[in-house]
């Protein structure tokens, strides 16, 4: 059965009726060809008739963890064309030199369902609430996930390496990207970056906003892994 607000749209805004054919994602990868059995704006009740597994899912698993600007609709055009693009998870994150330290998902959350069934999804991107870099950085993925940290300036006893080079070299195909504030991390976070593994990548010369430098990320994973 679709909850009010889709029964709505599929009644009222689509003129779907008894009979008619509809395709259902359950946010978890899957696509249900469906049948409707009752047209109600309500609660539109539904048969289901076929299933499709893993429907425009992407051949590698992307955690993108960002430091949401001061202007939180960068942040959440960047979780829309993320979305498009293919990112399973977005973690908010709250580091020394971040201007944002509030963040509410609820409206993220609306984006990330719309832009999942715009692009033709069966997952929506998990949203995890606002953590600090320093917690996200404590956080032991495994030994498998290659784990890259965006970073303006050099850090002393590091070596830094662009982006397209990281991805050609890297085990596997899971992925962890971070991308700082304004002010990009702190000296501070970086240094614990680095004892703990990651990365430190650039990716390139211009100097990029934080919604681009995300973006452009999470497309050159994208294109790397076709």
């Amino acid at each position: 059965m679709l909850d009010s607000q889709e029964s709505g749209h599929c009644i009222k805004v689509l003129r779907h009726r008894a009979g008619d054919t509809i395709h259902v994602i359950d946010g978890c990868g899957n696509l249900y060809e469906c049948r409707i059995v009752t047209a109600d704006a309500a609660a539109t009740r539904f048969d289901i008739l076929n299933v499709v597994e893993g429907y425009g899912s992407h051949p590698y698993n992307l955690t993108m963890a960002v430091a949401p600007p001061k202007n939180i609709d960068r942040f959440e055009w960047f979780c829309e064309k993320a979305t498009e693009i293919g990112v399973d998870t977005i973690v908010p994150l709250v580091g020394d030199y971040s201007e944002r330290r509030v963040f509410k998902g609820d409206r993220c959350e609306r984006i990330l369902v719309s832009a999942t069934k715009q692009s033709h999804k069966g997952a929506i991107p998990a949203l995890e609430p606002l953590m600090p870099v320093r917690d996200f950085l404590a956080r032991n993925f495994g030994s498998g996930v290659n784990k890259y940290i965006c970073y303006c300036s050099d850090v002393e006893g590091a070596q830094k390496i662009h982006i397209t080079q990281a991805l050609s070299e890297a085990a596997g195909r899971e992925f962890v990207i971070m991308i700082g504030p304004e002010g990009d991390f702190s000296r501070e976070e970086m240094a614990l970056a680095a004892s703990r593994g990651w990365q430190i990548i650039s990716l390139g010369d211009s100097r990029l906003r934080i919604e681009t430098a995300a973006l452009t990320a999470a497309a050159a994973v994208y294109l790397n892994c076709l």
